[in-house]
This record gives C-alpha cells, structure tokens and sequence, in this order.
C-alpha cells in the first residue's frame, strides 16, 4: 500500500433488524441472520485496517455485532463504541450518524437496506456512506463483499483516493412547510389508514409512487416507474400513479415477488420540484416502509433535491485505486 495519512477514522452502523421483516412471508426474500453480518464486519475491519486505518467509532447493537466481529481478530484498530445512548431503536442510528457528523471522521460503513440507510442518511450531512446491502430491499446500497467495502472506506478515509464520490438526490416530505422526513429512493403514497407492519408490498393498496431515481433492474416499488420508463441520464425523478387505465407494467415489487401493475398516468420530476399530495386519510411509505399516517388536512409536498448524502461506491474507488497505484510497494 503506498503511504497514508496518519489517524484516519471510519465508523461502522450495523443493523441488527436489516433484513428481517413481514416480506420473507410474502415474498421470498432471504434472511440476513446477524452471524452473517458478524462475519460481514469482521472482513470490513480487515480492509480497513489493510488499508491504514487506525480508529473504528461503532454503533453498539442488541446482538453485539462488530464486538463479536473483532472477538480474536489480531488487529492493529482501536475499536470504541459511538458515546451516545441506545435504546435499540432505530433512533440509535439517527444518533450515532449524528455524532460522527460532529467529529472527525471520514466516512460511515452501514450494513443493511433502503430503510437503514435513511435513517442513517437523515443526520449524516456531508459525511460519506459507504452501503452494504443486508436488508430486504436493497436498491441503495451496494451487494459487495465486506473486505471490498472495508478497503474502500479505508482508502477514503486515509486519503489515498481522489474524487471518486457521488451526491445522490433525496425525496424530501414536506407537511405545512415543515421538512419532517426523506427518503432515498421513493414515496409511496397507500390508502392503508394504519402504519402496522410498516413493510409494503400489495400495489392494489397504492395511490402514487414517486421516485427520486429511475433504475432499471432493481427491487421494490421503484421497479415500476424504472420499467415503465427506462433508464435516462438526466437528474429527474418519476411520478407514477396507480389505479384505472389501459397500461399495466409488470415489475419486481418484492424477492421473488413479480406483478403486473395499472398505471393511471406518468410523468417525470425534474429536480428541484414538488408535488402536492391531495389524499386524505393516508400514509406515506419511505423507501419501502409504511412511517407516516396523515388524517388532518394538512398540505403535503414531495420535493426531488440534490441535497442527499454522498455515497461511495467500493468497486469504483477500488478500481480508482489500483489506476493510482495505491495497492503497490517497493521490497
């Protein structure tokens, strides 16, 4: 490895819940057991500390996920848990995300979905994430292997890499001029009146889905606008709404879980616009989960920013890596 920056810091979000919901009954998505992601983060600690990083700052979790992960690993990282109160709730992650904003470090591995990195994502600023996908629907982070992810973010963090980050765009939900929640792939606006078991899945329960992305070949309610539109380059998302019409598109909603789909009407949203959402009662689900139940008549807008978090890819900056000849020393 060629030289590196001394100190560098990273942090670790694991979330023991990834992975685990209502659609490995409705579909057939596959478990991620916290063995797994144990044996997940202990090829992260690998790489990052192959790659020069000296400090790990980690979410501590009800199954104890990185302690078991380091648990006779001989390694040269002062691993210490993130200083704020957990009550094991997703509010952990929102604080710990919070915290290491505040402090010195250089990015944040997380492991689990599209509903994980939200949470996370919602009080990380400027603070790069580095996705690894343990969830259910897994449209945002990425599907590589821990030692990759661990090399990564350690590169990143010790200043071997050069501008290999991508801003992503949000969906921000707005109610009476508050923002009160984002999300980083769609909103899905559900005639159901109860939150319940939060995970969606039946589309003859959905109004409209709006996207911040169009991304072919993926999972989830994004898989319908992604279809019926296709890929484009430009920074726009979709609005796609459901119910009567002539045109049915068949997509992926869940693993395993193909359906076709009536699609009302559809049109783009270009970024930095909104859109009013007019039904009531109703909830909002945020990348795949039912969190917001609406009764009032409030005034409800969906706006496409460009303010989302940075994001590093561990493919791309591993490649970029090697181009820049970090991985080679002299004997």
């Amino acid at each position: 490895m060629t030289e590196s920056k001394t100190g560098a810091s990273v942090g670790i979000i694991a979330n023991p819940a990834a992975g685990k919901d209502v659609r490995r009954l409705v579909a057939l998505a596959s478990p991620f057991d916290n063995q797994e992601k144990v044996r997940i983060v202990r090829r992260i600690l690998s790489g990052l500390a192959a790659s020069g990083v000296e400090r790990v700052w980690y979410l501590r979790d009800s199954f104890g996920i990185v302690e078991r992960a380091a648990a006779g690993l001989m390694l040269a990282l002062d691993l210490r848990p993130i200083p704020v109160p957990c009550e094991f709730t997703a509010s952990d992650s929102e604080r710990a995300a919070t915290w290491l904003a505040e402090h010195d470090v250089a990015c944040i591995v997380t492991l689990g979905g599209d509903g994980t990195n939200r949470v996370v994502a919602r009080r990380c600023g400027t603070l790069p994430l580095v996705p690894i996908a343990t969830g259910t629907n897994n449209v945002f982070p990425f599907f590589v292997d821990g030692t990759i992810a661990g090399l990564a973010a350690g590169l990143l963090a010790t200043g071997q890499l050069g501008d290999c980050l991508e801003r992503v765009p949000r969906l921000e939900v707005w109610i009476d001029g508050t923002l009160v929640d984002i999300a980083l792939i769609d909103v899905a606006v559900s005639r159901e009146r109860f939150i319940g078991s939060r995970a969606i899945w039946d589309p003859t329960t959905i109004e409209l889905i709006v996207v911040a992305r169009l991304l072919p070949g993926v999972i989830g309610l994004a898989a319908v606008p992604a279809a019926l539109i296709g890929h484009t380059d430009e920074q726009h998302g979709a609005v796609v709404e459901l119910g009567t019409g002539t045109l049915q598109v068949t997509a992926p909603l869940a693993p395993g879980l193909v359906r076709a789909v009536t699609v009302r009407s559809w049109r783009t949203l270009p970024l930095g616009t909104s859109l009013r959402i007019d039904r009531r009662p109703c909830t909002l689900a945020l990348d795949g989960e039912r969190e917001l139940h609406v009764e009032r008549a409030a005034e409800i807008r969906v706006r496409l920013s460009a303010d989302g978090p940075f994001v590093l890819d561990p493919r791309r900056a591993v490649r970029a890596a090697a181009q820049r000849g970090c991985f080679l020393s002299e004997q």
